[in-house]
């Protein structure tokens, strides 16, 4: 009993001295469990890999072939060209009485009697004949003044506008009609004071981003 207790005397007297040693190497232990706790947590919510022939894969399933994939790029351009717009002729049947000109080059005027630019084509053309849309658009205005008599202006989008002269003084459309190439727009008449001596036709011209253009690339005419 003596030796028992001279024992036990021994260790309370090592735990005493070693105390703040043993509170020290517990709170490592504990540190140590948590950490391995912790990465043995973040190891189990990582996806599989898998390292093959090809290289690393990651093995997170297919989205389905028949789910909603719109958020999903599909590789592929989206983007999708405008249709061209086709263009007509204002007139059935034509003869030029004065082309475009372009830049600096001039034509003879016989109602102004000068040589003078001209930012159109006159389609020469009997006097009531329909003048029509030469492609499909929106009017963007109707007018009447005495240099260029009644005027219709179509936008056709993309930076392209027709315009129309010389028209009889009883439109057929209005300020924001909606028209379709071939609808019939006003009639051919010598409304227009700068040009009544070639008798009726069409004055035409064409806007390219504000800009006159040559209306032949448009009306395929030579």
């Amino acid at each position: 009993m003596a030796q028992q207790a001279k024992k036990q005397n021994k260790i309370i007297s090592f735990l005493k001295r070693n105390a703040a040693m043993l509170v020290i190497v517990g709170c490592i232990v504990a540190i140590i469990a948590i950490v391995v706790a912790e990465t043995s947590s973040k190891k189990s919510n990582l996806p599989d890999v898998i390292i093959g022939g090809g290289g690393i894969t990651n093995s997170t399933p297919d989205i389905p072939s028949d789910g909603d994939n719109t958020d999903v790029p599909s590789g592929g351009d989206t983007n999708v060209d405008n249709e061209p717009i086709s263009f007509d002729l204002p007139l059935a049947e034509y003869t030029i009485a004065m082309d475009y000109t372009e830049g600096d080059d001039f034509v003879y005027s016989s109602t102004l009697n000068e040589w003078t630019t001209h930012r159109g084509i006159d389609f020469v053309a009997t006097k009531g004949k329909d003048v029509k849309a030469v492609a499909d658009g929106t009017v963007e205005s109707v007018s009447v003044d005495d240099e260029h008599g009644t005027k219709i202006i179509i936008d056709h989008g993309d930076g392209l506008k027709s315009i129309y002269a010389s028209l009889a003084n009883d439109p057929k459309v209005k300020k924001g009609d909606k028209v379709k190439k071939g609808d019939v727009i006003g009639q051919a008449s010598d409304t227009g004071y700068l040009e009544f001596k070639q008798g009726p036709h069409v004055h035409f011209e064409m806007l390219k981003d504000g800009k006159h253009v040559c209306p032949k690339q448009y009306l395929n005419i030579k």
